[in-house]
């Protein structure tokens, strides 16, 4: 398993960049390749799958909403916002979870995942954990744009 964290800083308040992040249709406009498909809005408990590929070729990743807490206030020190997601898939497993901060200067996330890919051997989890960073990093950049 992959181990990987990434942070960034906007100047959105925290609520609406917690927002952002559980827009699952903003995931799918960031995300090259990859289409979420969801009934509703994001709450516990919610089940949905991103299909990643082009055309017939690719893999579905089954999730579930396991924890959805918005962030309490607008400013420094206030309480953050959580969300924790299962991915429950057989090509890809783990954990993601986004943390919102509200500052002074508008909010910063911490996403924090777990990627398991099932049929990789271990010694490529270093691996697979750069190009998560990378490839997790830009769509987080692009959904708080």
């Amino acid at each position: 398993m992959a181990d990987f964290v990434i942070r960034a800083s906007s100047t959105l308040p925290a609520s609406a960049c917690f927002d952002r992040l559980v827009d699952w249709d903003a995931h799918s406009a960031a995300i090259p390749l990859t289409r979420l498909e969801h009934q509703g809005v994001a709450r516990v408990g919610q089940e949905f799958s991103a299909r990643t590929g082009v055309g017939p070729l690719g893999f579905d990743d089954p999730m579930v909403v396991e924890l959805l807490r918005r962030p309490a206030g607008e400013s420094s020190g206030d309480l953050p916002g959580v969300v924790e997601v299962a991915k429950q898939g057989r090509v890809i497993g783990g954990r993601v979870r986004w943390t919102v901060t509200p500052t002074q200067a508008g909010s910063d996330v911490e996403w924090t995942q777990r990627l398991v890919v099932g049929w990789l051997p271990r010694w490529l989890d270093p691996v697979v954990g750069a190009l998560g960073r990378v490839a997790y990093g830009v769509g987080l950049r692009r959904i708080l744009r």
